[in-house]
């Protein structure tokens, strides 16, 4: 049951902002940088309020092997998010942001609170990320609007977390232990009050390392690994929409999944204005026995490919540290007077989860998975930045998926806009 608490969000936050200026007034001077919006800073205490606003048109037409053929459209709020960020002292940081995703309830999203005892070594909780380069890149910095079936196959995104790291210039190991998302209730909070009641736990690892890190070329290389339980909560599904957020998640195994055990690589280059980036997972499936999800293990597979290329001389912001991509540096703002930058980009999406329609079990077991198929995807994109804090985004994605029972294949053909800004 997902938390509805618009109250206590605002309160936290004003409660945080109330802390880190609380603090800063102790000391003598408090200096102001500007970063998309205002950060205060005082003898090794920060405050900054962030935020975004991601405003999406969605058209599709989705054509069915049977049945009838449809049209729809959206005009909606994909994220309407705010909160705070800074640090206390040297060695303390801490984020709180939160807000409505697809015009829904609010929701925290980016939540925790991180201790640094040194610069290359920290250990977080909260709502958090571990693995995947594009999962953990900000939705703000992605080059493509949605992150498609990799990114909901694939690693884990927000999760109650304690997350230790350790880096380098040019590396990073992190490994995590996770539960649920923070926005789910309880288990044993329902009327029951179940004593025995186990919420899903995982744990996963990462690492990244980029041999080559000069001023003209990046190379990322990466590995991470996941084990996943699903305790007393619904068994894991596999499944996933035609690359964006928006409709019905055609492709889907059902829930099936009692544990899983998944292993990802990584690997992206940047050379100048020009990039390329790849991912892969293969997620193996102890299934979840019974009466509807009888049936062998699967195995479940997913991965993209894409390029990128700056026509206006940008290059992708690669940070080694973190093994992540951040908000490109726009060369001709705008503001500066300039036209600001272009980015164009073509991917590949490909997830099969054919394993796990088992034609030799029974009826009831054959109709659950009866979706569990093959996708492909093709998708074009246009960014445009008019500044390093607005972006305008267009992508076109031909869509197919093949399912293994006759009658339930789905295409789709999509357009989608979004007008972004963050700060």
């Amino acid at each position: 049951m997902k938390t509805k608490t618009s109250l206590i969000c605002g309160s936290a936050l004003g409660a945080l902002a109330a802390l880190a200026l609380g603090s800063a007034v102790q000391a003598q001077e408090t200096t102001t940088v500007w970063k998309g919006a205002p950060q205060w800073s005082n003898d090794g205490v920060t405050f900054k309020v962030r935020g975004r606003l991601l405003i999406d048109a969605v058209f599709q037409s989705v054509d069915r092997e049977v049945g009838a053929d449809f049209d729809t459209r959206a005009l909606r709020g994909r994220q309407v998010f705010l909160g705070v960020e800074g640090q206390l002292n040297n060695f303390f940081y801490y984020k709180a942001e939160g807000g409505a995703v697809n015009g829904g309830a609010w929701a925290w999203d980016d939540v925790s609170i991180e201790w640094k005892p040194d610069d290359f070594t920290s250990v977080a909780f909260g709502n958090i990320k571990v693995a995947g380069i594009e999962n953990l890149t900000s939705t703000r910095f992605t080059t493509f609007m949605d992150r498609g079936p990799y990114g909901e196959m694939g690693p884990d995104s927000y999760l109650v977390s304690a997350v230790a790291k350790k880096n380098g210039l040019n590396w990073v190991a992190a490994i995590g232990v996770q539960g649920d998302t923070i926005n789910n209730g309880d288990l044993n909070a329902g009327v029951t009050n179940a004593p025995d009641s186990k919420e899903r736990i995982g744990v996963t690892g990462r690492l990244a390392f980029a041999p080559i890190m000069t001023d003209t070329d990046k190379l990322h290389l990466g590995v991470w690994a996941r084990y996943r339980d699903h305790g007393n909560e619904a068994a894991f599904a596999y499944a996933t929409r035609p690359i964006t957020a928006f409709g019905n998640r055609y492709l889907t195994t059902g829930a099936i999944g009692d544990t899983d055990t998944t292993w990802g690589v990584e690997g992206a280059w940047v050379h100048n204005s020009f990039s390329i980036q790849a991912e892969y997972a293969d997620v193996k499936v102890a299934r979840f026995i019974s009466a509807t999800t009888a049936g062998s293990d699967p195995d479940v597979k997913v991965g993209y490919a894409m390029i990128s290329f700056w026509p206006t001389g940008e290059t992708r912001n690669y940070d080694g540290t973190k093994g992540e991509f951040g908000r490109p540096k726009i060369l001709n703002s705008v503001s500066s007077g300039g036209m600001g930058g272009v980015e164009l980009a073509l991917r590949y999406d490909y997830a099969d989860a054919t394993d796990a329609y088992d034609t030799a079990s029974n009826a009831a077991s054959r109709t659950t998975s009866r979706d569990a198929g093959v996708f492909k995807g093709w998708t074009a994109g246009v960014n445009y930045y008019p500044t390093p804090y607005v972006r305008f985004q267009a992508n076109y994605s031909k869509i197919t998926q093949d399912m293994p029972v006759l009658g339930r294949d789905v295409d789709v053909d999509q357009l989608q806009f979004r007008a972004q800004l963050d700060f």
